[in-house]
């Protein structure tokens, strides 16, 4: 037998093998008629033993398989355990084949225009601007088709975990004034389990934020110093090792510099920095971060220098972007934001700042751009740069009016400055997912809350199960809740409530790409969610089990997505039948049979024994042949035969009282309900009708007779006493005729 190619090193050679024996296979299966088989099976013992050992061996490598092909479409799959069970619930393997084939599908379209293996080498295409009108507004949405994920290419995992803290990035504190431990109290230090810390360390620069010394020149009004002309100059692209050593030095002479970020978060759960651009009075630098995303950490050596200035607009989230991604703090930060607030400016935007000290104009058209697009088309460089260009003349303009409207000790410049201290002392925390109450800045009470959506018990439980579903995907997948289910087809879907995978891309239009793939476990998720709702014993069994932290994986493990989203199904076990192959053996049977008939043609009698032969029974005594004819005529044998039985119906009588007309009421019911049954009665012991008149007949006549006797005996005495009356009044005449008339 020739050995097996290794699919990880000979994976052409494995892939061939593979299909010439499944091709092998299938054709000796095919070889023997489907109808056959039993006969087949008949003829030879050791064949049908064979087939069944193949069968099992075949339907435990396919539950295998299936278990772990279910992982990957987030449908969970019960095994099967014979034949029956497998024509009875074939409907789960096409649910698992399914959402095998939308996967693949997706990757396709993903992977359109791939000239070579692998991710890297997927030709992007040029970039697309679509105009989109807002207001007065115009916006530029630029987007490139076949966008490589930056995050693919991280050397730092992406942890998106719901159950584990931010791990802070900084290795090297420059510019310390306590050590890098500092504030790291023991019970955050024996939080740690598994290499993984359970809460969060402290912010590595607050003491130097918080007992910082500004530089004596931040206080000293002096003369604004004008920027470069735009038109006339470039910026510097800073994407490889040795220009961000150029770009270090040029930040080592300067005592202020201008820094903003360009982010990106729709193909990202939390989001990730794609461009920042540093200007200092003499030039423009535009760093690639998604290439010197791990390196950056150096830019600390003039981040956290208390000596120089660092200037942002609004750097509430350029703080916390650039703690996360690159593990940079910015130590004397001056945000104009604040100064334009101090200063009670109409509009605190930087747009309305570059129109009142530079007369600029603002063009925000690409605040809507795809910022990961390489390389970047030149208007978006150009954009990206207006925005630190002409940001140091503003700082020298705002923190002159502030010195100027400052009362004793620069109240108003020190006031900015204390807000935008508060600013640099923010610390990243990552959000949490509470299933329970719903808050966080994901949550489902804030979409609830804007959408005011009306919704019935079993509407609200689907709500929640998919909201939490569409987090737990976004976590996993690195994808921005948007990207998964946007809200007006989470809302559609709640108001819908589709238990298919049909239904469920009916209501997404057009579906995204991780609701097609998933379509059939979030089907299965309302159908369970629905029932849950209504029955309470599983909804506190299911939302006991939705108390329990979320527990996702980091994107780099690259572990199948499933959700809570995933739903496990109840598997019916089928009572599995065991075929004895000796039944088959035709000899064997018929021998069988023989014997059976052998043993039923003997007259057995429960009474006398064995049966008896002449000799025997003429042997018999007189006494017990008489014994045994008189039990022979007394056996009698009685038939639950249906035809045998009839109803009994009850003479109805007249009723008496009411209480009289209740029982016979009741009786009656009760008759009808369980009618009387009476067993078989031989032909001459029936009451017949015929019987019946012919007894009423001869009852009659013999009345008759009795009482045309006593008639005639009463007739003889009434004439008997008539005919004595007669004769005494003839009597009584004569002796009146004799007596003579009175003169």
């Amino acid at each position: 037998m020739a050995s097996i190619p290794d699919p990880k090193r000979q994976f052409k050679e494995f892939q061939q093998s593979f299909f010439k024996a499944l091709v092998s296979a299938t054709a000796a299966s095919n070889a023997i008629p489907v109808n056959d088989v039993g006969y087949l099976r008949s003829l030879d013992r050791q064949f049908a033993k064979d087939l069944d050992t193949c069968g099992s061996r075949l339907l435990k490598t396919s539950n295998q398989l299936l278990q772990h092909c279910s992982a990957d479409t987030g449908v969970e799959a019960s095994t099967y355990e014979d034949v029956d069970d497998v024509n009875e619930r074939y409907g789960g393997v096409v649910d698992v084949v399914d959402g095998l084939l939308e996967k693949a599908d997706v990757c396709l379209d993903e992977m359109l225009g791939r000239t070579g293996k692998g991710n890297d080498q997927i030709k992007q295409q040029a970039a697309e601007v679509a105009q989109v009108s807002k207001g007065k507004l115009e916006y530029k949405l630029l987007h490139a088709s076949n966008i490589v994920r930056p995050q693919m290419k991280f050397k730092d995992a992406v942890d998106n975990s719901n159950s584990t803290p931010f791990i802070r990035k900084i290795k090297h504190k420059p510019h310390a004034q306590v050590p890098l431990e500092y504030g790291v109290t023991p019970d955050m230090v024996e939080g740690i389990e598994g290499g993984k810390l359970t809460h969060s360390l402290p912010h590595p620069y607050e003491y130097e934020i918080q007992h910082i010394k500004y530089p004596d020149f931040m206080f000293q009004a002096k003369e604004r110093i004008m920027y470069e002309p735009f038109d006339t100059t470039t910026a510097a692209w800073v994407d490889d090792d040795a220009s961000l050593e150029k770009m270090m030095d040029e930040l080592a002479k300067a005592h202020e510099i201008a820094i903003d970020l360009e982010h990106h978060n729709y193909r990202s759960y939390q989001g990730f920095t794609c461009l920042m651009q540093i200007s200092t009075r003499e030039h423009d630098f535009i760093v690639d971060t998604l290439q010197l995303r791990d390196r950056l950490w150096q830019l600390n050596e003039y981040f956290a220098d208390p000596n120089v200035v660092k200037v942002l607009h609004g750097a509430d989230s350029d703080i916390i972007w650039l703690q996360r991604d690159f593990g940079l703090y910015i130590v004397n930060l001056f945000d104009t934001y604040f100064a334009s607030q101090l200063l009670e400016f109409p509009q605190k935007s930087l747009a309305y700042l570059l129109r009142t000290y530079c007369n600029v104009e603002a063009d925000k058209k690409y605040q809507l751009a795809d910022w990961r697009i390489r390389p970047l088309p030149e208007e978006m460089l150009k954009y990206a740069r207006a925005d630190t260009h002409y940001l140091l003349y503003i700082y020298d303009c705002v923190r002159n009016e502030l010195i100027e409207r400052s009362a004793a000790n620069d109240n108003l410049l020190r006031a900015a400055l204390q807000r935008s201290a508060g600013v640099a002392a923010q610390k990243h925390e990552k959000e949490v997912y509470d299933l329970e109450t719903g808050e966080g800045p994901n949550g489902w009470k804030g979409l609830l809350r804007k959408w005011q959506h009306p919704m019935t018990t079993q509407q609200m439980a689907v709500f929640k199960a998919l909201h939490q579903w569409r987090d737990v995907t976004a976590r996993e997948q690195d994808e921005s809740v948007r990207f998964v289910l946007p809200n007006h087809m989470l809302f559609s879907l709640v108001e819908r409530m589709p238990s298919d995978s049909a239904g469920v891309m009916g209501c997404c239009n057009p579906c995204p790409p991780l609701v097609r793939m998933n379509a059939q476990s979030i089907g299965i998720l309302i159908q369970k969610t629905r029932m849950d709702a209504v029955l309470p014993s599983s909804a506190q069994s299911s939302a006991a089990t939705q108390q329990q932290p979320i527990k996702t994986e980091t994107l780099t493990e690259k572990k199948p997505a499933t959700s809570i989203t995933s739903i496990p199904i109840k598997k019916i076990k089928v009572a599995k039948m065991e075929v004895d192959p000796s039944a088959f053996d035709l000899s064997k049977v018929d021998h069988l049979r023989r014997e059976h008939a052998e043993m039923v043609g003997k007259a057995v009698s429960s009474l006398f024994g064995e049966a008896m032969d002449d000799a025997i029974d003429d042997a018999l005594n007189e006494s017990t042949r008489a014994l045994v004819d008189e039990i022979r005529s007394n056996l009698r044998l009685t038939l639950p035969f249906e035809g045998l039985k009839f109803k009994q119906k009850v003479k109805e009588e007249p009723l008496s009282s009411p209480s009289a007309a209740t029982a016979q009421a009741e009786q009656s019911s009760s008759n009808q309900q369980q009618p009387a049954e009476l067993l078989y009665v031989a032909p001459e012991k029936r009451e017949t009708k015929k019987r019946k008149a012919v007894e009423a007949s001869s009852s009659t006549t013999t009345t008759t007779q009795q009482e045309h006797a006593v008639q005639e005996e009463q007739d003889a005495i009434v004439l008997k006493d008539t005919m004595r009356k007669t004769k005494k009044k003839k009597g009584s005449k004569k002796k009146k005729s004799k007596t003579p008339p009175q003169e």
